[in-house]
Order: structure tokens, then C-alpha cells, then sequence
């Protein structure tokens, strides 16, 4: 997903991984994007934050500290959501999801829902135990804690 990077909070940083003693931050910054704009947590390319300046526009990956309230969509209701929740930093996502990865014993692995230019990636432990969905179902569920991770494109 592109987004355009409007304010970053270079004091507000919190530690997204520690890989030994290599610790990854993700800074407090606001964005915007084809599809809403918001605040998250980025994760610039190899912690560099020479680029990371308001105006401009980097490629990311989505990651999330969790998800809640996973569900399918009933035929009434719309694909094609992020909407901002009052927490900022968590979104409210209805999508279509595009692929279905299946595990070695035959169960649901993780899911592939896609949003515009946005895919988000849920493993099963975060579908709330719904095994029956597809390939082509509409999905809902909030994302806590957005977390962007820039590609370095």
C-alpha cells in the first residue's frame, strides 16, 4: 500500500521487535492513503529517518499488534472500508478476501484480504475460530495497533 506521510513525532517511538540486541522502532506519525488517512506506527526502511518527512510517499507492508470482532459480511454490506476507530491507531476493515493459505493438516493457515491497494494478512488464531470461509467471502474485523512497515521501493 502507497501512503503520503503528513506528520512524523520522531519522540514518540515505541520498540515494534528486538531481534538480540538489535532493537526495530516504529515512530508515531500521521499519513494518508488512497483509501483513509490515520495514524500508525511506522517502521521506516533500515530505521533510516532521512525519508521518512511530511509530503513524502512510501510503499508499505501492514502488520497489527491484533485483531478483534472477525466476522463475515452479510450480502448487504459493503467491501472496500478502513474507516479510523476513536482509538487512534485502530481501524475498522471490511474486505473481500483474495486467497486462502492451507496449513500441512488440511486446516485454514492464514488469510489474504484485500482493500483497495491494501492486503491485510490474518493467521488463524485471529479469525475467531470461523474455518468456513473462502476465497471470494466478505470479511470484517478492527485492527489494533496499525503498524506500517516501509519496503524501501
Amino acid at each position: 500500500m502507497r501512503v503520503q506521510i503528513k506528520e512524523v513525532n520522531k519522540d514518540e517511538k515505541v520498540i515494534i521487535r528486538s531481534i538480540g540486541e538489535e532493537k526495530v522502532y516504529g515512530y508515531w506519525t500521521s499519513f494518508w492513503c488512497e483509501l483513509t488517512s490515520g495514524y500508525a506506527y511506522v517502521v521506516p526502511y533500515k530505521q533510516s529517518l532521512d525519508k521518512l518527512i511530511p509530503g513524502c510517499v512510501i510503499s508499505v507492508e501492514i502488520f497489527q499488534s491484533s485483531i478483534e470482532g472477525f466476522r463475515r459480511l452479510r450480502p448487504t454490506e459493503k467491501t472496500g472500508v478502513v474507516r479510523p476507530q476513536p482509538k487512534l491507531g485502530d481501524y475498522w476493515i471490511q474486505g473481500m478476501i483474495q486467497q486462502v493459505m492451507q496449513g500441512e493438516a488440511g486446516g485454514i493457515e492464514c488469510l489474504e484480504i484485500v482493500v483497495g491497494d491494501a492486503t491485510f494478512v490474518l493467521d488463524s488464531e485471529e479469525m475467531n475460530g470461523d474455518t468456513n470461509v473462502k476465497a471470494g467471502d466478505g470479511v470484517s474485523f478492527e485492527i489494533i495497533g496499525m503498524q506500517l512497515f516501509e519496503e524501501g521501493l
